[in-house]
C-alpha cells in the first residue's frame, strides 16, 4: 500500500431496497488495475457472480460502513463469494481517528450512518470512488497524529494482525513506518496519552485492561487528543461502540477520592471551575444551608456529581450559574450537551448574550424568532459539537429538526429553568413543560437517564411536591431539594394606597423620591396590561424621565433595543409587563414599582426580586387600589380551565376527526377547535382562548386520550386515541 501507488484493493458499495436486504445496485472498483463492475436492476445474481473475478488479486476489500452494512448484506445474498474471506478495511471506522477534530470529514454527512455527501443520489460507483479518495485523505490525516497515539491505535485496532486485521495492520505499519507495537509498548503510549488529561486512578485501571476495549478505547483516545475544543464523538461510534463514551466519562467526569490525583482535584472542584469560567473567587454566601455552606455552591457540587437536583434560590442570587458551571465543565470534560428548557425567548437570548460577553461562545438558542438561515446555522453548530449549552422552549422538543439534531449528540444533562412552570399548582403553569419528562424517558430508551436539574426562584410546598412526583413517576429518579427560600435581606417592601386617577402621579412621585437623578441605578414599573405600559411610559416621558415600555406585542428588534438601553443606563425607568426582567443582567435596579396587583404572591416575589441583584439596598413598592384587585381576580378566573371545558375540547376534536372520516389525525388551530364546540362547554375569552385550548390539549395528552405531533406554530397536530 504505497501511498503514491493505488492500493491493491476492491472498493465496494451497495444500494439496497427499503426492506434493507434486497440489493438494488452495486459497484466495485479496482484502483490498481482499473477494472470496474457496475450493475443495477435485474440480473443481480449474475452480477454478484462476477464480483470474485473483479476482486481477483486484491489484498483487501475497502468500503464506507463496510463491516456493519455492505458485507453482511453481501454474505446473505451470496455466501460463497471468495472475496468475503479477504480482510476488510472500513473508512467509516478510520474517520474519527484520522480527523478527530472534525470526525465527519468534508465528504461525509452528519447523519447516524456517516454516509457520503454527494451531488447525486443513489450512485454506488461514485460512492466507491469517494471511498478511495477518503482512504487517501485518511492516510495523510493519520500521518500527522502523535507517535504515541498512532502506536496505541495500531495495537488496539488490530488484535488479529495476521488474520482478519492483516490489511489494517499493513496500513498502520505503513503510516507509522514501524511494525505493530507489543502490548507493553502500546500500554506505555496509552499511559502517556492519559497524563494530565484524565483521572490518574481510573487511567491506571483502563491501561491495565486496555486490550479488552479495542476500538472503543481507540475512539476515546482520539477524542481525548482534541478534548477541550469543539469536537464531537459521532453518534454511530456511541451506538456501535458504547464503551467509547463510557470510557471518556469514566476517565474525565467521575471524580476519584485519591488526594494525589491532580486532574480530579482541579477539575471536579466547584470553586475552581467557578473561577476558571467566570473569574469569581467564591460563591454567593447567601442563602446558605444550616451549616453555613452556600446553597449556590451546594447545588453546583451536586450537579457536577451528576445527581438529580431541585434548586430553589431567590431571584437575583445567581440561579443561572447553578447550571452553567456544571454544563461548561461537562462539555469541556466529555463534549456532552446540556439542554436547558426555558419559558421565554428573551430569557434565552439574554443567557446567550451574557455568556458571550464573558468570552464563552458555546451557548446557543433555537426558537421561533430565528430566521430560517439563523435556525439552520444554530442546528449545525449543535450537530458539529460547537455548542455545549442549548436553550430551547419545551415546544421545540416536538420539532423534527430539533429532535434529529439532539440524536446526533450525547446529552449530559437536562435543565428545567423556571421549573415551577411544570407544576399544575405553579403560578406560571406551562403544560408543555410536562412533556419534557416523557421526552427524556423516550430518548434515553434502555440507557441511563441523564442528569435532571430543576431550578426556580419561587416554589410553594405543593409545587415542590408536584415537581418531585412528576420526575419520580416519569423517570424513576428522586430529586434532592435545596431550598433557599425567598428572603432577600437587602430589599425593603412598602404598600401605597392609590386610586385610578392618582396612580400615574404616585408612580412619578415614588420614582423621584426613591431614585432621584443623582442616585445611580434604574427602576422597573410593572403593569398588568400592554396598554398600561404604553401609558405609563408616555406619562413619565412627559415628566422628563428617560423611560420606555416593554411588552410582548413589540417587535423583537424594538424589545432588544429597549433592553439594551435600560441595561446600559440610557433609560432611567421602564414600564413593563411581567415578562420583563427574567434573566436580565442589570444588577443595579434600585426600585421596583408594581402599578397593579400581580396575579399571585409567587409572581410578586419573582418580579420584586429583580431589584438589588448586586446585593445593595433596593426598594419594592406595591400600589394598591380596590378596583385592581377585582380586575385581577377576574383575569385569574378567566384563565382557569374546568373539567367540563376540557371534555368540551375533546368532543370538539372528535367532531373534527369525524369530518375526516375517523382518520384519527387532527391538524387545527385553536379557533377551528372551538368552532366544533357545539355544546358551548368552553367559556370564551378572546384574550386567553388560544392558551387555554392548548392547555386543555396538553391535559388530554397527559391523560393518554391523544398524542401531540410536531410543533407547527399556530396549528395543533394530534392523533386521537381510539
Amino acid at each position: 500500500m504505497d501511498p503514491i501507488s493505488p492500493p491493491r484493493c476492491l472498493s465496494l458499495d451497495l444500494e439496497v431496497g427499503k426492506d434493507g436486504g434486497h440489493i438494488r445496485a452495486l459497484a466495485a472498483v479496482r484502483p490498481d488495475t482499473g477494472r470496474r463492475l457496475v450493475h443495477s436492476g435485474r440480473g443481480m445474481a449474475n452480477a454478484l457472480a462476477k464480483l470474485d473475478d473483479v476482486a481477483n488479486g486484491a489484498s483487501f476489500v475497502l468500503g464506507h460502513n463496510l463491516i456493519a452494512f455492505d458485507l453482511p448484506i453481501l454474505r446473505a445474498a451470496k455466501p460463497d463469494l471468495r472475496l468475503l474471506k479477504l480482510p476488510a478495511v472500513d473508512t467509516l471506522r478510520l474517520n474519527p481517528l484520522a480527523f478527530p477534530r472534525n470526525p465527519y470529514h468534508g465528504l461525509v454527512k452528519h447523519y447516524q450512518d456517516g454516509g457520503f455527501k454527494r451531488g447525486r443520489v443513489n450512485d454506488p460507483e461514485m460512492d466507491a470512488r469517494l471511498t478511495l479518495r477518503l482512504f487517501g485523505d485518511q492516510h495523510k490525516g493519520l500521518g500527522s497524529a502523535s507517535p504515541d497515539l498512532l502506536a496505541a491505535w495500531h495495537w488496539l485496532c488490530t488484535p488479529e494482525p495476521a488474520g482478519v486485521d492483516r490489511a489494517l495492520n499493513d496500513f498502520f505499519s505503513q503510516v507509522r513506518e514501524a511494525r505493530r507495537p507489543a502490548q507493553a509498548e502500546a500500554k506505555v503510549a496509552i499511559q502517556r496519552m492519559f497524563r494530565d488529561t484524565t483521572c490518574t486512578l481510573y487511567g491506571r485501571e483502563v491501561v491495565a485492561n486496555a486490550g479488552r476495549f479495542g476500538w472503543a478505547l481507540a475512539y476515546a483516545l482520539a477524542w481525548l487528543s482534541v478534548a477541550g475544543g469543539n469536537s464531537v464523538m459521532p453518534p454511530w461510534v456511541r451506538h456501535q461502540f458504547p464503551d467509547a463514551g463510557r470510557l471518556v466519562r469514566r476517565l474525565r467526569d467521575s471524580a476519584c477520592t485519591d488526594p494525589a490525583c491532580g486532574w480530579c482535584r482541579e477539575h471536579h472542584d466547584a470553586r475552581k471551575e467557578l473561577n476558571r469560567w467566570f473569574g469569581f473567587e467564591g460563591f454567593r454566601p447567601e442563602p446558605a444551608d444550616a451549616t453555613g455552606h452556600p446553597l449556590q455552591q451546594a447545588i453546583v457540587e451536586e450537579a457536577m456529581a451528576g445527581n438529580p437536583v431541585l434548586g430553589i434560590l431567590p431571584t437575583g442570587t445567581g440561579k443561572s450559574l447553578c447550571y452553567q458551571i456544571p454544563a461548561l465543565s461537562r462539555y469541556d470534560k466529555t463534549g456532552a450537551l446540556t439542554v436547558v428548557i426555558s419559558p421565554l425567548v428573551a430569557l434565552m437570548a439574554d443567557q446567550v448574550a451574557g455568556l458571550e460577553e464573558r468570552g464563552i461562545g458555546c451557548c446557543a438558542t433555537i426558537n421561533g424568532l430565528l430566521s430560517m438561515p439563523e435556525r439552520a446555522a444554530a442546528l449545525d453548530r449543535v450537530r458539529l459539537g460547537d455548542v455545549g449549552i442549548l436553550l430551547i422552549s419545551p415546544e421545540q422538543l416536538r420539532s423534527r429538526t430539533v429532535r434529529r439534531v439532539l440524536d446526533q449528540r450525547e446529552i449530559g444533562a437536562w435543565v428545567l429553568d423556571e421549573a415551577h412552570c411544570l407544576s399544575r399548582w405553579g403560578h406560571e403553569f406551562r403544560p408543555d413543560y410536562r412533556y419534557v419528562g416523557r421526552f427524556i424517558r423516550e430518548k434515553a430508551g434502555d440507557g441511563p437517564v441523564p442528569q435532571v436539574l430543576c431550578l426556580t426562584a419561587t416554589a410553594k410546598p405543593d409545587v415542590i411536591d408536584d415537581i418531585a412526583r412528576h420526575f419520580r413517576e416519569e423517570l424513576d429518579i428522586e430529586l434532592r431539594v435545596f431550598d433557599g427560600g425567598t428572603e432577600r435581606a437587602n430589599l425593603t417592601f412598602a404598600v401605597v394606597p392609590t386610586t385610578g386617577g392618582e396612580k400615574f402621579t404616585h408612580i412619578h412621585q415614588i420614582l423621584m423620591s426613591d431614585l432621584p437623578p443623582e442616585v445611580p441605578g434604574g427602576a422597573i414599573v410593572y403593569c398588568a396590561t400592554r396598554q398600561q405600559t404604553e401609558d405609563v411610559a408616555e406619562f413619565l416621558q412627559a415628566k422628563q424621565v428617560a423611560a420606555d415600555r416593554f411588552h410582548a406585542g413589540l417587535p423583537p428588534e424594538t424589545k432588544k433595543e429597549v433592553q439594551r438601553r435600560f441595561i446600559g443606563g440610557e433609560l432611567r425607568a421602564i414600564a413593563a409587563t411581567n415578562a420583563f426582567g427574567m434573566g436580565i443582567d442589570k444588577p443595579d435596579v434600585r426600585l421596583v414599582i408594581h402599578a397593579d396587583i400581580p396575579g399571585s404572591l409567587e409572581n410578586y416575589l419573582q418580579e420584586a426580586g429583580r431589584a438589588g441583584r448586586d446585593r445593595a439596598a433596593a426598594r419594592c413598592v406595591l400600589l394598591y387600589a380596590t378596583d385592581d384587585v377585582e380586575r385581577q381576580f377576574g383575569m385569574s378566573a378567566r384563565s382557569r380551565l374546568s373539567r367540563e371545558e376540557i371534555h368540551g375540547i375533546l368532543r370538539a376534536l372528535r367532531n373534527l376527526d369525524r369530518k375526516k372520516r375517523f382518520s384519527g389525525d387532527v391538524v387545527a388551530t385553536a379557533g377551528e377547535i372551538l368552532g366544533e364546540d357545539e355544546d358551548k362547554a368552553f367559556e370564551r375569552d378572546s384574550a386567553t382562548d388560544d392558551t387555554r385550548v392548548r392547555t386543555a390539549v396538553a391535559w388530554l395528552e397527559e391523560s393518554e386520550l391523544l398524542t401531540r405531533g410536531n410543533y407547527s406554530g399556530p396549528f395543533l397536530t394530534m392523533c386521537l386515541v381510539a
